[in-house]
C-alpha cells in the first residue's frame, strides 16, 4: 500500500482518454495506438506521486485544493500515457510510399494527439496553480482563486 493519495486511478484515466483493453497481452489501444498496461499503470504512479511532492499535506478530500490535485493528477498521467504511445510515431511513422501509392495517415493521428497532448498540458497547468496556490483567508473572505485554463473537449 502506497503512503501517499492516489489522486487518480488506473480506470479513471482509461475512461478519460478511452482507450480500449486490455486485450490477451494486457495491452490497452489509445488513439489507434498499443501501451503496455505496465506503462500505463506507471503514468498513473508518477502522476500521483508527482502530485503528492507538491503538496505532500494534502490529504483531506474536504480541502478545496483536493479537488484541483485529483484534475492535475488525471491530467498529467494523461499526457504521460500520450506521450509515451506516440514515441516517435508522430514524425512519418504512418506515412509511407509504395511506386506512385503515397499513404498519409500521420496527418489525422498526428494532429488529434498533439491538440490532445497541448489540452491535457494547459489544463494541468491550471490545475496545479489551483493546487498549488496558498490562500490568504481573512474574516471578510473565505473564497479560493481558481484558475478557469482552457476545457477540454470530448
Amino acid at each position: 500500500m502506497s503512503s501517499f493519495p492516489n489522486f487518480t486511478s488506473l480506470s479513471e484515466v482509461i475512461t478519460h482518454l478511452n482507450a480500449t483493453g486490455p486485450d490477451s497481452s494486457s495491452n490497452y489501444t489509445v488513439y489507434a495506438l498499443k501501451i503496455s498496461g505496465v506503462s500505463f499503470q506507471a503514468q498513473v504512479d508518477h502522476a500521483n506521486k508527482y502530485i503528492y511532492s507538491i503538496v505532500p499535506s494534502l490529504s483531506d478530500p474536504t480541502d478545496p485544493r483536493y479537488v484541483s490535485a485529483q484534475l492535475a493528477a488525471l491530467d498529467l498521467a494523461c499526457l504521460g500515457v500520450l506521450v509515451t504511445v506516440v514515441g516517435g510515431s508522430l514524425i512519418g511513422a504512418y506515412d509511407y510510399a509504395l511506386g506512385d501509392m503515397h499513404v498519409a495517415r500521420a496527418g489525422p493521428y498526428a494532429n488529434a494527439i498533439k491538440i490532445a497532448i497541448e489540452g491535457y498540458r494547459q489544463s494541468m497547468i491550471g490545475n496545479l496553480v489551483n493546487v498549488s496556490t496558498v490562500v490568504k483567508l481573512t474574516h471578510s473572505s473565505r473564497h479560493v482563486p481558481h484558475d478557469s485554463g482552457p476545457e477540454l473537449s470530448p
